[in-house]
């Protein structure tokens, strides 16, 4: 069961520090925040640090960026109070994550916090910092067409409008690019489909591969069967089987009636050979035993393990419905002692009513975020951990059916030569030796080629069954992205709706704005398009990509089925020779739409053009930046 949420995160503090040295701590709010000051003073800079603070992957530092050790974020989510720390160096530095706020986290030793890697790790157990961000933000997993899951990098490319990026492309700038990574986080932040098709999508990535595993095992099964001899069938080799068994068995008889043919002499030495054998015997009979024992062991830690899942996703089910119930019922209001009866003082409402302790919901919420992802830890440890343990019966079941042909191969060896009476008969039992040699080594040969096609049976029905799940899957695909269309069309067109708002609001400097009767954002192409056009004057294209990205945030605030983040930096509202007065009106606009916003949500854009009226507004963040004072003036 996935529990409803609106995703969301935001900024709560920032802090970049060289050492111990800190060159840079504001806090920020949710709605509109404005950083502000004259080219040159910093402002791009502390924009890029939030980018790669996030899970940016970034490395074209600025010289003072490049003098600065880390940037420290406290994130407000959904689920969760989370800081992140990540040390300044290059793309692919991992994050280290500290479940609570940033105050809290300063006195924090490296053990309360968790070191992830900015990408997936290939076949770890360990969470990616996009997975534990996108849980948090209640976003889900969405892996694109060549097989990878989209990362919080690729999400903030739709985030984040830098000055490097041309004005008429929607996403960041990078080089390597393809339409379909464009598209699959488009149709992520738009709420494409439901959680159920990205489900589908990583469940079928995984079944195929499974079934690619048992497919070639299966095709190297059948390559080790003999071509010549018929033994095609389990059914053909329990007869051979038992031809061989009869055949020993008169072998064996004639052996036992040896007396009535030959004297016996050298009983000493006759004697010797088989108190060696019994002992071989015994030594077979014991490793046979343990072996058997041992496996016993393992299928008893098997089902314990499979009880303990299950009794892990019961309780990961269990937190999730006990956050949900605690977030909908709120604080229980106690009158009288639930014990005793008696009245109860009245209490600040941020104090228990029974117990006085502080009530921190953050902290709280934190800790459940906390608990849940550790319970899938424990879920994803104990999975690696059964199949180990059913690798290892495999592997023992194996060597006890290689134990058990010696031991049969020994037992009939003996009771061959020495059931019977003491005597040397070399020639006679020589010959009935070889014979019986012969035939055990055919036996061995058809348990062998019985083991072979006893597995090819169970590979042939496994990979059967898992032919028929991906079957099953890519038919509730392709009904879920075909059911996709109204989603698309019902997200775009409210797109569309505030984007063409938006326009109209614009100074006229542009005619196609002034009236526009269709507005459109094209992820796959990275495009954005009035009336069917796409290239403008280059300020009037900064106004169409901000208005863009704005849109897409703004229906977000309105649409809950969007997974957009509802978070948005920008750093080019006025770039390409934008007129002051034309940047204020944008400003204006922008605010006022985010105050119509149903939905929390976080705006964070740089400006050295600031509207006089909003020099002294709640709004700002940090003082008014000059080259003489800069973002990062306190390197020391």
């Amino acid at each position: 069961m996935v529990l409803s949420v609106v995703s969301f995160f935001a900024l709560k503090r920032v802090r970049i520090t060289k050492g111990k040295n800190v060159a840079y701590d504001e806090l920020f709010h949710r709605g509109v925040n404005i950083i502000r000051g004259e080219n040159g003073s910093g402002k791009s800079t502390i924009a890029d640090f939030i980018f790669y603070g996030l899970g940016g992957e970034f490395d074209r530092w600025k010289d003072a960026a490049q003098n600065c050790s880390a940037v420290r974020i406290e994130v407000e989510t959904e689920q969760s109070t989370l800081t992140l720390h990540r040390s300044v160096a290059g793309k692919q530095e991992p994050i280290l994550v500290y479940y609570g706020s940033m105050e809290d986290s300063l006195d924090k030793g490296i053990d309360e916090w968790q070191r992830v890697p900015i990408r997936r790790p290939s076949g770890g157990l360990d969470l990616s910092f996009t997975q534990i961000m996108f849980r948090a933000a209640g976003v889900p997993e969405a892996p694109n067409v060549s097989n990878s899951n989209i990362t919080m990098h690729q999400m903030l490319r739709l985030l984040y409008a830098d000055q490097q990026t041309p004005p008429g492309k929607l996403f960041r700038f990078e080089s390597f690019d393809t339409g379909d990574i464009r598209e699959t986080v488009g149709q992520l932040v738009i709420g494409v489909n439901g959680y159920d098709l990205y489900e589908s999508q990583i469940k079928l990535r995984g079944v195929k591969s499974a079934y690619s595993d048992k497919d070639r095992l299966y095709k190297a099964a059948v390559m080790s069967l003999p071509s010549s001899e018929g033994l095609t069938s389990i059914a053909i080799l329990d007869t051979r089987l038992k031809e061989l068994e009869v055949r020993k068995s008169r072998i064996a008889e004639e052996i036992r009636n040896v007396d009535e043919v030959v004297g016996d002499e050298q009983a000493k030495q006759f004697a010797a050979e088989r108190q060696t054998m019994r002992r071989r015997l015994q030594t077979l009979a014991r490793d046979l035993q343990l072996s058997e024992q041992r496996i016993s062991d393992l299928v008893d830690e098997e089902t314990e393990l499979h009880q303990f899942i299950e009794h892990l996703e019961q309780q990961l089910f269990a937190l999730s419905a006990a956050e949900d119930l605690s977030v909908k019922l709120g604080n229980i209001e106690f009158q009288y002692c639930p014990s005793c009866l008696k009245p109860l003082s009245d209490k600040d409402a941020q104090h228990c009513i029974v117990c006085d302790e502080v009530i921190d919901e953050e902290k709280v919420r934190s800790r459940y975020f906390e608990l849940k992802v550790d319970n899938e830890l424990q879920i994803r440890e104990s999975r690696q951990l059964l199949a180990m343990k059913a690798a290892e019966v495999e592997k023992l079941r194996s060597e006890v059916r290689a134990l058990r042909r010696g031991y049969s191969s020994t037992m009939t060896d003996y009771a061959s030569r020495y059931d019977t009476s003491n005597s040397p008969r070399e020639s006679y039992l020589a010959e009935r030796f070889k014979a019986l040699g012969s035939l055990e080594r055919e036996a061995e040969y058809m348990e062998e080629l019985r083991a072979t096609l006893q597995r090819i049976d169970e590979l042939s029905a496994e990979r059967a069954k898992l032919n028929d799940e991906i079957t099953s899957l890519e038919a509730t695909i392709k009904r879920l992205e075909a059911s996709s269309t109204a989603r698309i069309s019902k997200a775009m067109n409210l797109v569309s709706t505030i984007g063409k708002r938006i326009l109209r609001k614009d100074l006229k400097r542009q005619e196609a704005f002034e009236n526009p009767t269709s507005f459109s954002i094209n992820f796959g192409d990275d495009a954005m398009l009035v009336d069917g056009k796409m290239n403008f004057a280059e300020s009037s294209n900064v106004i169409l990509k901000n208005t863009s990205i704005l849109s897409l945030l703004l229906s977000a605030s309105y649409d809950a089925d969007f997974w957009h983040p509802k978070f948005l930096l920008m750093d080019n509202i006025e770039d390409k020779g934008m007129e002051p007065i034309r940047s204020h009106n944008f400003q204006k606009i922008l605010i006022e739409e985010s105050k119509q916003a149903k939905f929390p949500h976080q705006i964070i854009f740089t400006t050295s053009m600031l509207d006089p009226t909003l020099g002294k507004s709640e709004l700002t963040v940090g003082p008014e930046y000059t080259r003489e004072m800069k973002t990062l003036a306190n390197l020391g």
